[in-house]
């Protein structure tokens, strides 16, 4: 009975065994699937990790480049300023002739032109101006010094006194602007001279505006061909005028004509000659005789000054015209960019650079051809 009792149980707790042990099979088939389920996704998350750690790694350091780049920028926009302001200054609008000068017909400039020449002139003759005379030692038939050369002393001009070619308007207008430079020459030199010391002009050279100018302008034209590098426009984009002005005075009175010339004159070239007059005279010393104890006179010849004026030449460019467009500058560089332009950058880069006035156009310039 008990034998049998102990088989019953035995198969009962068999059973349950069996029962349990099939149960957890499933749930360790069910479990392992999953389980290798999530080691696959981890394993993919894990790849994906690393890739992004790779592609990450190319913008390593980005910020402090940015913040790099934005130093630079600053600096650019403030060279910007200063180059901006330097021309600015060089061109002196508000003074140029070319910048202010009216748009006349080329009859009126050789009206203009007539009335030049004698109120030069007068104005020399008032500030104690003389004209260099080539012929004064020679005499009419009536031995009188002949003074017509002072009366044609031309500035520069003397081909147009009392005559005046074809020209075009645009070569007539330079030509007409050239006249009001070298009047500004005169009227600075006037306020130069005094009443003790007079002034004397010897000439004024000019380079020619046109190729009508060219064939006229004779003794007055300056060749420029040898003074190219020393002019401001051979290594930038400036248009100028180039002079020449030579005259004899006192070193005050260049001083006081290099002075008043603020742009767009600029001084490109100075040279002076001073001729010294010079008499002799017997100057005694002493010196000691080399056969006794005794001191010797001796008679040395020593230079007196007697003339203390110079001969100025002076090569001055006039600076009308500076290519120096900002706007097309930038906006050709910006060509094609359209979106790919950080505006915040932009605006920082106009407003350093002192051309914010100019950010609205340019703005206006890239949406039309981003929208194109």
């Amino acid at each position: 009975m008990n034998f049998l009792k102990t088989n019953k149980l035995f198969a009962i707790f068999l059973g349950v065994f069996l029962c349990n042990f099939i149960f957890l099979q499933f749930i360790s088939c069910s479990s392992t699937e999953e389980i290798d389920s999530i080691l696959t996704a981890i394993s993919k998350d894990s790849k994906s990790i690393d890739n992004l750690k790779d592609e990450l790694l190319l913008y390593d350091g980005l910020e402090k480049e940015m913040e790099l780049a934005m130093e630079d920028l600053e600096k650019l926009s403030a060279v910007e300023k200063n180059q901006n302001r330097f021309w600015t200054n060089i061109l002196n609008s508000e003074e140029n002739i070319y910048t202010n000068f009216n748009d006349k017909s080329s009859e009126s400039i050789n009206a203009d032109l007539t009335k030049l020449y004698s109120n030069l002139r007068k104005l020399c003759t008032a500030n104690n101006i003389l004209f260099y005379q080539a012929n004064s030692d020679t005499f009419d038939n009536f031995g009188e010094t002949n003074s017509e050369s002072e009366k044609k002393f031309g500035f520069g001009l003397t081909s147009y006194d009392g005559f005046w070619p074809s020209f075009s308007k645009s070569e007539a207008k330079l030509l007409g602007v050239q006249s009001e430079i070298i009047s500004s020459l005169i009227e600075f030199l006037s306020n130069s001279s005094d009443e003790k010391y007079s002034i004397t002009l010897n000439k004024i050279t000019r380079e020619p505006v046109g190729a009508e100018d060219s064939q006229h302008i004779s003794e007055d034209k300056l060749s420029v061909t040898k003074l190219d590098s020393k002019l401001i426009r051979s290594n930038l984009p400036v248009s100028s005028f180039a002079f020449t002005i030579s005259f004899k005075s006192h070193t005050s009175h260049a001083r006081t004509f290099i002075n008043q010339l603020r742009p767009p004159f600029l001084i490109r070239d100075l040279k002076v000659e001073r001729p010294v007059s010079t008499s002799l005279t017997n100057t005694a010393s002493l010196t000691s005789s080399p056969f006794s104890e005794e001191q010797v006179e001796t008679e040395k010849q020593l230079p007196i000054v007697n003339d203390v004026e110079s001969t100025f030449f002076l090569l001055i460019e006039y600076v009308y015209k500076i290519d120096r467009d900002f706007e097309t500058f930038i906006t050709d560089n910006f060509k094609g960019m359209g979106s790919e332009i950080d505006q915040d950058v932009l605006t920082t880069f106009f407003e350093s650079s002192g051309h914010s006035k100019s950010l609205s156009k340019l703005q206006k310039v890239l949406k039309k051809r981003e929208n194109n």
